[in-house]
């Protein structure tokens, strides 16, 4: 393997995955992974005995943070050795116009120079860097990055376990609400059960007054009758009589029930009391439509307004043109839709 990847392989195992820099005061939990202690720290923030590993998300409990004594001193052997390290297998280009070896950085042109570049006029007032403290500060740019991007992913690792959680309390949430609305109808079927009971229990007394008053009604009328009877025997005894006796007796028998003839036959009518049913109108609306009439078909009598919405009847027909559909007797029109249900 180069040299070069065996020294970026060494510094990726003395990083730190969360800092992204050298490991300080590294602690190795029971997954295996190891961060910095503050790093650590700050990604468990308020947890209480248990927290997810930051790398593969495995449970961790307290007491499996260990301090890695080892791994610290590598740490701080590898971030002294590196830039030695690097020095020592660099192979610098060499300058195509000079033919120096290109050791130093421009920032503004972003490309290697030579000391003789140093000195043309083009980059007389530029930021010029030794190469490695241009690849230093490259570097920290790089880590600023990497940080970023690293605050990022726990930022996101953070919002799915609250999603994971939000989860949980919709059931909740599902469950709670469907039984407070199934309590809500049930006070609805039982406040309408009563009303339908009271309705019914009215009516039913309704029905027992007009019984009442049809009997009250039929013995008036049997008494009636019985008067009559009487007095239509009382007529037939004076027709028997002699002309003298009669003539005597009719004028204080029509007298007598003269108040009996004048009375007629009652016959009692009645009529159910209705009271209106609570929400009925309001389901009845559900399926009410928009319609428009359809002028071809209306009576000439019905006028209809402009938008075709209402109608009126007029008392001189109009003279529409003769269609199949007019109605020409019944004061009736159509809807211009039609359904089916």
């Amino acid at each position: 393997m180069d040299p070069r990847d065996l020294l970026e392989n060494l510094k990726a195992d003395l990083t730190c995955s969360i800092c992204l820099g050298y490991f300080t005061d590294p602690v190795t939990v029971s997954c295996g992974h190891s961060f910095c202690t503050v790093c650590l720290l700050r990604c468990r923030g308020e947890a209480e005995s248990t927290f997810h590993c930051p790398e593969c998300r495995g449970i961790i409990e307290e007491d499996d943070v260990l301090p890695n004594r080892n791994l610290q001193t590598m740490s701080v052997t590898g971030k002294r050795l590196r830039p030695h390290l690097l020095q020592s297998m660099m192979d610098l280009p060499m300058c195509d116009q000079h033919g120096e070896k290109e050791k130093l950085f421009c920032e503004e042109d972003q490309r290697l120079l030579c000391n003789s570049c140093l000195v043309a006029p083009g980059h007389k007032d530029h930021t010029i860097l030794t190469l490695e403290m241009a690849a230093e500060k490259c570097r920290n740019k790089i880590k600023h990055t990497l940080n970023t991007l690293q605050r990022k992913k726990e930022e996101f690792n953070v919002a799915l376990d609250r999603v994971g959680n939000r989860g949980e309390l919709c059931k909740k949430g599902i469950h709670s609400l469907k039984q407070s609305i199934i309590s809500e109808y049930r006070k609805v079927h039982e406040f309408l059960h009563e009303e339908e009971q009271l309705y019914l229990q009215r009516l039913d007394q309704e029905y027992t007054d007009n019984l009442a008053k049809l009997e009250l009604n039929k013995a008036k009328l049997s008494q009636q009758i019985q008067n009559l009877e009487r007095m239509k025997l009382e007529v037939e005894e004076n027709l028997e009589k002699g002309p003298l006796e009669m003539l005597q007796d009719v004028k204080d028998t029509l007298e007598r029930n003269e108040e009996l003839l004048l009375q007629e036959p009652e016959v009692p009518s009645f009529s159910w009391a209705t009271s209106p049913i609570t929400g009925l109108r309001e389901m009845l609306m559900r399926f009410q439509r928009d319609i428009s009439l359809d002028p071809e078909s209306a009576n000439p009598h019905l006028i209809l307004s402009e938008d075709l919405k209402s109608v009126k009847y007029g008392d001189v027909p109009q003279d529409l043109p003769d269609h199949q559909e007019r109605f020409d007797h019944a004061p009736a029109v159509l809807g211009a839709q039609t359904f089916t249900s």
